[in-house]
């Protein structure tokens, strides 16, 4: 969809180029710190040797991350210079056989309306010949508010009013199959008039499209609608729209030029129209069944519903609730249809419309039957005028374009957003676990609130594969605020130090090769990188090492990686001057890192796991933790107090560096935090402590007061 016009090879010496540099300023740096290292062990100073042997580490890891970035975009260019996308004809083929049934799950917690619509309807026109969108509703089944009740009950209507709106167009077009299957039987078709007839009916699915697109808009005007509205409009309903007209015209012109279509295509052709609205929205709530998983967490809700899945189910009135057993058909309340692939995708987010006729094509090919995951991980919708969700947005492309790396590498991972997974994948890693005294399945891992990674390693060991899909296909919302970016950025922060030792299992015992050491360094560094990345910048920032250490080359080395990035912005659409705001935003989040870190530390020691913090997607704010907001505020002062203390004392070349630092954070906290919000979080922190505190006072001074009177009435009994 994006920067479609990219000279690749040309963009591959830019990175080959960047990365010979960097071996260079790295060669220039380790032979400097080296050096020092001999001195200091011929000279017998074990303090300094110790010292410096430390800072090797930490300057080795800094360069091994660097570097791996550099590796990825060349892996990315790679994969865009071989991908040739499959041909309409050869895709279209799932038409006219038996195509493989298909799920599309979507997990939703307390979301807004408009948000699980735009998701639904995306997944709906999504073309492919049948499938089932399941909503999946994770809110508490009985809920405590009338606000609450009322926004729940007005998602439970979704898939019904959603299905009411595909009947019409259904029955129309699966009649129009029937009748061509009746002139075909009875000898009585004519090829211009059949292909007459095809144009007029995509024409139909066009003005269907935008019926719905004028419906949708309700008479605002396009420029008041938000970047997500309008993004939904044009890629999701316009795009496809004007594809089905164009294919409506050329059609048109083969009649005009006496071409004769095969009777394949005919049959194709009725038959994909057929499917353009053969969709079964349903949803399901495992919080109503005492015997499903009621773990606060999207694995669970999805692994509740994939454990399901072919089987027929009857309620079961039990006390204080319903129970789900398996039952006969004849006997079932419900029947959840087989699935050979599901599709899981948040809802917050949308797929276009040739999606998952890809996908599923893809890994219907003979040679990627060990295809168990494949996805066009999520890029960000465009166009946002928020200053921070755009740039979180910058962030999210360019992660597309390291995942593609990753892919080249064999090293890919299923980013959790939309992908396409195969059933018997799913079937293979599957666990058992007890919870509350019930047995519940494991498909998705729900140890840490990474799921989607932790199965990755899951799959891989099992020998799975996974893929990329090389094209921008699927499009998510962006946090908007900065309480609401902490929440997502502190969970994906945690979890990779649990998940590391499962990875270094699976290297111990896959058959050694050249093509698994590489896939070990990109996944090692998924995995350890943020923990490892916080670990040196601690060091660096607590210790003090000796001026001894101090190189140009530590500056060099970081600016080839620095130059590819800031092209890898342009390539990608963005301007060259957005990466001043990808630093602040990164340097913003380092305490955010850290907290997401020592969670998944707390969760090693304590043997308990951390809570899966959602992301909000609602509308207005969210508040941010007061300590984090307080922590923000102490680093800018910090930076600034640093930078002029530096200037005090003539120190320009670290004034230099404190000057970029400190003007990153005060760029952050006005754009990104706002000094408003900002004081307002700080504040309710504040009185929420304070009501905290004074309730746990007056329970304790509550509770002496009890104990002195038991015992002054126990002494007047004595007495």
């Amino acid at each position: 969809m994006r920067h479609n016009s990219i000279n690749n090879t040309f963009e591959m010496r830019i990175a080959y180029l960047c990365i010979a540099l960097s071996l260079a300023c790295f060669a220039g740096m380790f032979h400097f710190i080296l050096a020092r290292v001999y001195d200091a062990y011929e000279n017998h100073q074990a303090g300094l040797f110790i010292e410096d042997i430390i800072f090797f580490a930490a300057m080795g890891f800094m360069a091994y991350g660097g570097l791996l970035y550099q590796v990825c975009m060349v892996g990315y260019y790679h994969r865009r210079k071989s991908h040739i996308p499959a041909a309409r004809e050869k895709i279209e083929k799932l038409y006219t056989g038996k195509a493989p049934s298909l799920s599309v799950l979507i997990p939703s917690y307390k979301e807004e309306h408009s948000v699980i619509w735009q998701t639904m309807v995306s997944a709906a026109l999504a073309e492919y010949p049948h499938k089932n969108v399941v909503l999946l509703i994770d809110d508490p089944y009985r809920t405590k508010s009338r606000e609450d009740m009322l926004k729940l009950e007005e998602t439970r209507l979704i898939p019904g009013v959603l299905q009411n709106k595909f009947a019409a167009p259904l029955a129309r077009y699966r009649g129009e199959q029937e009748a061509f299957f009746a002139r075909k039987t009875a000898g009585n078709m004519h090829q211009g008039v059949e292909l007459n007839r095809i144009s007029m009916l995509y024409d139909e699915v066009a003005e269907w499209l935008e019926a719905l697109s004028r419906e949708y808009v309700g008479g605002r005007d396009i420029k008041s609608l938000t970047h997500t509205d309008r993004f939904f409009l044009e890629s999701v309903i316009t795009s496809p729209m004007q594809q089905y007209k164009l294919l409506a015209k050329e059609l048109r012109r083969n009649i005009t030029l006496g071409k004769a279509p095969t009777m394949e295509f005919f049959e194709r052709h009725y038959a994909r129209l057929a499917s353009l609205f053969n969709v079964s929205f349903s949803s399901f709530e495992r919080k109503k069944y005492e015997n499903l998983s009621h773990e606060a967490n999207k694995a669970m809700n999805l692994n509740s519903y994939i454990a399901l899945i072919g089987k027929s189910w009857k309620e079961v009135k039990v006390t204080g609730g319903f129970e789900l057993h398996e039952a006969a058909e004849e006997e079932a309340d419900f029947h959840i249809p087989h699935a050979d692939y599901v599709n899981t995708i948040d809802a917050d987010s949308m797929m276009l419309s040739d999606y998952l006729i890809r996908m599923v094509e893809l890994m219907e090919r003979a040679e990627n039957r060990r295809l168990a995951v494949v996805q066009s991980s999520v890029s960000s919708i465009p166009d946002s005028p928020n200053a921070l969700e755009r740039t979180a947005g910058i962030c999210l492309d360019l992660q597309f374009m390291n995942h593609q790396g990753f892919t080249h590498w064999n090293a890919t991972f299923w980013v959790g957003a939309n992908a396409v997974l195969r059933y018997r994948a799913l079937e293979d890693i599957k666990e058992t676990k007890l919870e509350d005294g019930k047995q519940v399945f494991v498909y998705i891992q729900d140890r840490t609130v990474i799921e989607d990674t932790e199965s990755t390693v899951d799959l891989v060991e099992k020998g799975w594969q996974l893929h990329n899909y090389p094209e921008r296909m699927s499009f998510s919302a962006m946090p908007a605020d900065f309480g609401s970016l902490l929440i997502q950025r502190r969970r994906w922060a945690n979890g990779g130090m649990i998940i590391l030792p499962k990875l270094l299992r699976y290297i111990t015992k896959a058959p050694k090769s050249l093509l698994l050491f590489k896939e070990f360094l990109m996944r090692f560094n998924y995995l350890a990188g943020t923990t490892l990345s916080c670990a040196v910048i601690l060091l660096l920032s607590l210790y003090r090492f000796g001026d001894n250490l101090d190189t140009m080359w530590i500056m060099l080395s970081a600016l080839p990686p620095t130059l590819l990035y800031i092209r890898t912005l342009v390539v990608s659409g963005h301007k060259a001057f957005d990466v001043f705001r990808v630093f602040a935003i990164n340097l913003m989040l380092m305490p955010v890192l850290f907290g997401g870190v020592f969670k998944q530390f707390q969760q090693m020691l304590t043997g308990k796991k951390i809570p899966f913090g959602r992301t909000p997607k609602v509308t207005g704010r969210t508040a941010a933790p007061a300590i984090y907001c307080l922590v923000e505020v102490v680093m800018t002062v910090g930076f600034c107090s640093v930078l002029f203390n530096d200037v005090l004392q003539h120190n320009w070349f670290h004034a230099l560096f404190t000057a970029f630092n400190s003007a990153f954070m005060l760029y952050a906290l006005v754009s990104f935090m706002g000094i408003d919000e900002t004081c307002q979080d700080m504040f309710a922190g504040l009185v929420h402590s304070w009501e905290t505190f004074s309730a746990r006072a007056e329970a304790t001074i509550l509770a002496a007061i009890d104990k002195a009177r038991a015992y002054i009435m126990t002494a007047s009994r004595q007495v």
